[in-house]
C-alpha cells in the first residue's frame, strides 16, 4: 500500500478546524481528501472541533473547542497521541504534522480582513481589545511554529506560499504549491445548460442577468462590495444578485434596502445545491478580501461561468484577466461595477466562460488530491529510510 511496500493500510489523521463537509470550502476539501484516501485503502480519521449531522467519509473525533489557538493545538495533539496515526495531515490546527497545508492560508489574516471591513467602531474596538490582540499574537506564534515543525508544507496557491515565507525565513523549496481541484464532470457546462430553465424557474428569475455569490462569511468574501457594485449598474440592466451560503442578518437586509435593491438581491442561505445555482447564473462574483484558493471560484470556472474575483484570492492565479475572467481590487465598488456591466453582454459571457472551463480542466479534483497524497506518503517513506 505505501511506498515502502507494506501491504497494510496506513492510519492517517486529517486535522482541521471543522469536520462537517457541508460547512464551507475548507471542510468540504477535507471531506473530499478523506474520501480519496479511503478509496485508496487507508484507515482515515478526522480530528476537529465541529461535526454536522451528515455522513462523513471517515471516523470523526470531535473535540471540545477551548477557543484559544494554542489550547486548540494542544487538544488536537492529545487526540493524535491517543490515535497513534502513521501520518498526520494538518489544515491549520495541529502544533506539528507530517504535512502542513493551511487551507485558509492564515486564520489571522482572514480575521484581520473581516475586522478591517467592519464599521469604524468595530475596527477601533478590535485595535485596542486585549482579547483580540492576544488572539492575533497567539495565531501568529502558532503559524510560525507549524511551519518550523512540519515535515512538508503545501500551499494552495502562490499567494499562500508567499505569505508563509513572510512569516519566517524558510527555504522556498520546502513549500510546494498545489492548487485546489474540482470535479470537472459534476461542474460541467453541458450539465449547467440542461438545468438552466428549471433552475431559473426555481429561483423565480426570468430573462434578466443573474450574478451569483457563494460565501459563508459574507463580509470576508465581499458581499457588501457586490451589493454596492450592483447598485451602480444602469437601472435598465435589471441585473440581479443571488447570495448563497451565509445567513444574512438585519444589517445585511438593511444594506440592500439602502442601496435601493429590494427584489434584486436574493439571499438564499446555506445548504444550497451549487451546481443548480450555476445553472441559473450568468456569472460568479467573488470579490474576496482573502481566500487561500477559493473552491467556489474554480467550480464556477469548470461549469463554464465567467468569474470576477480579486488578487487576494489564490484561485485568481488560474485566471487570465480579461480572457477567462476579471480580476479587480478588493472593495473596489466602481471597478467591480464596470466589470459587471461588461458581463451584461451575452457574447462576452460565452467567450469568457469557455476560456474559464479550459483553465479549470487543468485542475481536476482527483489529480489535485493525488498530488497531496503523494506528498503525504513521501513523508512515510522518508521515515523508514
Amino acid at each position: 500500500m505505501d511506498l515502502a511496500g507494506d501491504p497494510a493500510p496506513l492510519r492517517i489523521a486529517l486535522t482541521a478546524p471543522r469536520i462537517d463537509p457541508e460547512s464551507g470550502g475548507l471542510a468540504r476539501w477535507v471531506g473530499q481528501f478523506a474520501a480519496h484516501l479511503g478509496r485508496r485503502g487507508h484507515d482515515v480519521h478526522l480530528v476537529g472541533f465541529e461535526a454536522g449531522p451528515v455522513t462523513l467519509p471517515a471516523e470523526a473525533h470531535r473535540l471540545r473547542d477551548p477557543g484559544d489557538p494554542w489550547a486548540r493545538a494542544r487538544a488536537v495533539a492529545a487526540c493524535l497521541g491517543r490515535l497513534g496515526p502513521d501520518l498526520v495531515h494538518d489544515s491549520g490546527v495541529a502544533p506539528q504534522a507530517d504535512v502542513f497545508q493551511p487551507a485558509t492560508g492564515s486564520e489571522r489574516i482572514s480575521e484581520r480582513a473581516v475586522i478591517a471591513a467592519g464599521d469604524p467602531c468595530h475596527r477601533l474596538k478590535a485595535r485596542v481589545s486585549p482579547k483580540v490582540l492576544g488572539r492575533h499574537r497567539a495565531m501568529a506564534s502558532l503559524e510560525r511554529h507549524q511551519c518550523r515543525q512540519a515535515g512538508s508544507i503545501i500551499a494552495m496557491s502562490a499567494l499562500v506560499r508567499d505569505l508563509l515565507l513572510d512569516l519566517q525565513p524558510l527555504p522556498a523549496h520546502r513549500i510546494q504549491v498545489i492548487h485546489n481541484g474540482v470535479d470537472t464532470q459534476v461542474f460541467h457546462p453541458e450539465a449547467r445548460q440542461r438545468r438552466r430553465l428549471s433552475a431559473r424557474r426555481h429561483l423565480g428569475v426570468g430573462d434578466e442577468p443573474l450574478f451569483l455569490l457563494v460565501a459563508h462569511n459574507l463580509l470576508l468574501k465581499g458581499a457588501d462590495t457586490a451589493i454596492a457594485a450592483l447598485a451602480r449598474l444602469p437601472a435598465g440592466s435589471r441585473a440581479r444578485l443571488a447570495i448563497a451560503g451565509g445567513e444574512p442578518d438585519a444589517t445585511w437586509r438593511q444594506r440592500v434596502r439602502r442601496a435601493g435593491l429590494d427584489g434584486r438581491v436574493l439571499f438564499l442561505g446555506p445548504g444550497q445545491d451549487i451546481p443548480l445555482l450555476h445553472a441559473a447564473a450568468d456569472a460568479l462574483v467573488h470579490p474576496s478580501r482573502w481566500d487561500a484558493c477559493s473552491l467556489v471560484t474554480i467550480e464556477a470556472m469548470a461549469s463554464g461561468l465567467p468569474v470576477i474575483t480579486t488578487r487576494r484570492n489564490g484561485a485568481s492565479e488560474l485566471i487570465k484577466d480579461g480572457q477567462s475572467g476579471f480580476l479587480v481590487p478588493a472593495a473596489a465598488e466602481a471597478v467591480l461595477a464596470d466589470r459587471l456591466q461588461r458581463l451584461l453582454d451575452a457574447p462576452v459571457r460565452a467567450r469568457m466562460g469557455a476560456a474559464a472551463r479550459v483553465a479549470a480542466l487543468a485542475h481536476d479534483l482527483e489529480t489535485s488530491l493525488a498530488a497531496v497524497e503523494a506528498v503525504l506518503l513521501a513523508r512515510r517513506s522518508r521515515s523508514r529510510v
